[in-house]
This record gives structure tokens, C-alpha cells and sequence, in this order.
């Protein structure tokens, strides 16, 4: 797993888990032994300690895996609803206008018109075939602001899911200063992923329009036409 994917799949685990933590932390009524079991584990031994810190990052990993197949399918489900506004593949990955969707069709030589259900599959070969060969930066700076898009809405669906779980299912009650914190913090991940999101379809459109190998109109203010200086 290269490291991006090993930080999306950390960080949000890994706040889920503080946000129960601070939820315990701020309930007397509570306690954490009912739920844990380690009673019978001496921690001191050695073998004990391994399986402890093995169950640890084995949970670690299968939340990261849960919050993020959650969070995609939430977001798969809105880009579809999305589809009675916007004509397209009905996909968060990748929306683009109708002017960027023939731009990019264009510039990956597909004949004819874009076909509007194509339009995830042809971003994804316009971002990781022509930017990736051609002018690599761009899809590397693509690449980092949909890691923070990734990062940042998977952590608003890791703190949702804490309040859910810690109340529903620990019984931690919905203290004003933790439930407070924790959707203040959503706030701000939210405006972060929509920010993010935002500037990579905006990236995509303008470099689409860039590349357009169109035909582009001659400009009046064009060499060609400009007026011939006098001669003598």
C-alpha cells in the first residue's frame, strides 16, 4: 500500500477512536472495562502485550477500511441524485461542464460527441494518461488536493460515526462540549473536502481547455492580423 493510501486510511480511524476517547473521558457513567476484554490478559507478559497491540492495528485497519467504503458510498449515492441537475456519469470523482467534458474528450482523441456516462472514465484517462505523461505536476498537484479532499471528508464520516456508535452503542451520553466539538471539527473538515474538491474539478476543467486540441479562433489582436507597419 503506497504511503497516500496508508494516510487515508489511518486518519480516520484513528480520530474516530479520540472521539470515543474524549466521549469516555467526559462521561463518569461510563467506563471502559465493560468493553474491552482484557481481563483476562496479563499485560505484562509478553505474548499478551503482542496480541493486544495485533488486535490494536488490526482494528486500526478494518475501520479505516469501513469509514472510507462508507464514505464512498454516501457520496456515490449523492453524485446519483445530482444526475436530475447535471448531465454526467453520476460520479463525485469527477464533474465536469459540458465545454470541459468535449475539452477532455478531444484530448484523449475519442471520436465523435462525449458521451455523458463515459464522463468518469474519460477524466480518469485524461488525469492518469495525458497529464500523468505529459505534464506530470499538474497530476501531481491533482493528485495531492483529492488525497485532502479523500482525507478530510473521510474524517467528517469518522467523528459522525463516533457520536453514533458511542451513544448508540457504548451509551456514552451526547454531552454538549463532545458532541459540540466533534460536529465544530466536521465543520471545518467539511469546508475543507468541498474546497479541495473544488479547486480539483477546476483544475481539470481549466487544463481540458488548455489542451483542447480544437480549433481556437484567430484573435483580431494576432500577429497575422496585425496592421503592416509602413515601409521607408
Amino acid at each position: 500500500m503506497d504511503e497516500d493510501r496508508r494516510i487515508r486510511f489511518m486518519v480516520a480511524p484513528l480520530l474516530f477512536l479520540a472521539s470515543l476517547v474524549w466521549g469516555f473521558a467526559r462521561d463518569p457513567h461510563v467506563h471502559l472495562a465493560r468493553f474491552l476484554p482484557v481481563g483476562g490478559l496479563d499485560l505484562k507478559d509478553a505474548s499478551s502485550l503482542i496480541a493486544v497491540v495485533t488486535a490494536g492495528g488490526l482494528a486500526v485497519f478494518v475501520l479505516g477500511f469501513v469509514i472510507g467504503t462508507t464514505t464512498y458510498v454516501v457520496l456515490r449515492s449523492v453524485a446519483f441524485v445530482s444526475k436530475w441537475w447535471h448531465v454526467g456519469s453520476g460520479c463525485h470523482e469527477i464533474v465536469l461542464s459540458s465545454d470541459a467534458q468535449l475539452g477532455v474528450w478531444r484530448a484523449i482523441k475519442m471520436p465523435g460527441k462525449p458521451i455523458p456516462e463515459q464522463e468518469l472514465f474519460a477524466g480518469v484517462t485524461f488525469d492518469h494518461d495525458v497529464l500523468f505523461k505529459d505534464h506530470n505536476g499538474v497530476h501531481r498537484w491533482l493528485v495531492r488536493r483529492w488525497n485532502a479532499f479523500s482525507v478530510a471528508i473521510t474524517s467528517v464520516m469518522a467523528l459522525l460515526l463516533s457520536l453514533a456508535f458511542g451513544h448508540a452503542v457504548v451509551g456514552i451520553d451526547w454531552r454538549g462540549d463532545w458532541s459540540t466539538v466533534a460536529l465544530a471539527v466536521c465543520g471545518v473538515l467539511l469546508v475543507s473536502a468541498f474546497l479541495a474538491w473544488r479547486d480539483t474539478m477546476r483544475m481539470l476543467t481549466f487544463q481540458a481547455q488548455r489542451l483542447d486540441p480544437g480549433e481556437i479562433p484567430v484573435s483580431s489582436e494576432s500577429p497575422q492580423n496585425a496592421p503592416k507597419a509602413p515601409s521607408g
